[in-house]
């Protein structure tokens, strides 16, 4: 039999680790709650974070994220719901809501300040020098009579060429670490190791496909990750679009402009294809289809086809309107539609290309 004395002191044991515990967790969600009002206002000034954090700190943190997502070949976020759902769970069937929300608010904590501070950089097209709103319908016309020349050299020049996926990996990496190197310039941080190994979800594969997400960037350990239902040609460009947020380009549209330098100006005509073609869904009107020639239309209709037989429309609705949600939050302004902003620094910069091979 436990006597008086001890019972007393385990009770007065079990109080203080609940304090404990419950102090913790209401510290997290303080500093989360902070953070996220910090964000939303944009009290972070953009010029501290692109040459404190960008150029200084973010670099680090990358390369040491990077040892760990390359460290093995499965998506370490598959392990994350696979122990997440289950806690998460666990957590509200027990009524442990102070625990949830301090794991919830320390994840928000390591998202924000590994990665999710980029978000407050400075617009690509500012760190280019390049004024986006000189692009007006004449330039814009001009540059897509030169995509749809570009994608037919280059249907004509892969025909019968066999797709290798590990050197197109390897090659958008190298050419994704290269754009980004000249784009921060000489000194600390114009280049740095970060994860390399493209990976897909045994478990989100499905939402992915329904959803319509062709890629991923998973923050908490710095992977990145496609849909395996994919089609080799869109492959190379949605690769380097992942790549790029992982080298601290969370914008969609710089990330995606980061991708089209990383193709267009590359040496393999496999990227260049796969970046001319993404870059035309953007650049397409209602007459511009005629100047493409009968077999990159077949491949575009290939990739529409692929999204119509995956999607599942509400799916597709709600993952939009969550991830225009998120962009908003994060101090993207424009939402999803700053995907389209590509085309813009596309036609701005264009004469700038050279420097990025």
């Amino acid at each position: 039999m436990v006597s008086s004395t001890v019972k007393e002191k385990l009770r007065v044991s079990n109080i203080r680790v609940t304090v404990r515990n419950g102090g913790l967790a209401s510290v997290l969600v303080l500093l989360a709650l902070l953070t996220f009002i910090c964000s939303w206002a944009g009290v972070f000034p953009p010029v501290l974070v692109e040459n404190w954090y960008a150029h200084g700190i973010f670099p680090i943190i990358s390369y040491s994220f990077g040892l760990l997502a390359d460290m093995v070949p499965f998506a370490w976020l598959d392990t994350a719901l696979l122990a997440g759902i289950p806690f998460a769970g666990w957590t509200v069937y027990r009524r442990k809501y102070r625990l949830l929300s301090g794991v919830v608010a320390g994840a928000y904590l390591v998202f924000f300040w590994s990665w999710g501070l980029n978000y407050h950089r400075p617009a690509l097209s500012a760190r280019l020098n390049v004024e986006v709103s000189d692009a007006v319908e004449a330039p814009v016309e001009a540059f897509r009579n030169t995509a749809a020349g570009e994608i037919n050299r280059l249907y004509r020049e892969l025909a019968n060429s066999e797709y290798d996926d590990q050197q197109v990996r390897s090659a958008a990496a190298d050419r994704v670490g290269r754009v980004v190197e000249v784009i921060h310039g000489s000194g600390w941080g114009s280049g740095w190791p970060a994860a390399r190994i493209v990976k897909t979800s045994r478990l989100a594969n499905a939402w992915f496909q329904m959803a319509g997400v062709d890629g991923l960037f998973n923050p908490f350990s710095h992977e990145p990750i496609i849909s395996n239902g994919l089609l080799e040609i869109e492959r190379p460009f949605v690769i380097a679009h992942e790549l790029a947020h992982v080298r601290g380009y969370p914008n969609e549209g710089d990330a995606n402009f980061v991708a089209v330098l990383a193709t267009l100006v590359s040496g393999d005509p496999r990227l260049q294809y796969s970046g001319w073609l993404n870059l035309w869904f953007y650049l397409r009107n209602r007459d511009a289809d005629a100047l493409i020639d009968e077999g990159p239309r077949q491949d575009m209709l290939r990739i529409a086809e692929r999204r119509r037989s995956q999607q599942v429309r509400w799916v597709s609705s709600l993952q939009t309107a969550v991830l225009d949600w998120y962009l908003k939050a994060n101090n993207v302004d424009e939402g999803i539609r700053s995907y389209s902003q590509v085309v813009l620094l596309a036609v701005a910069t264009e004469r700038q290309w050279e420097r990025f091979r």
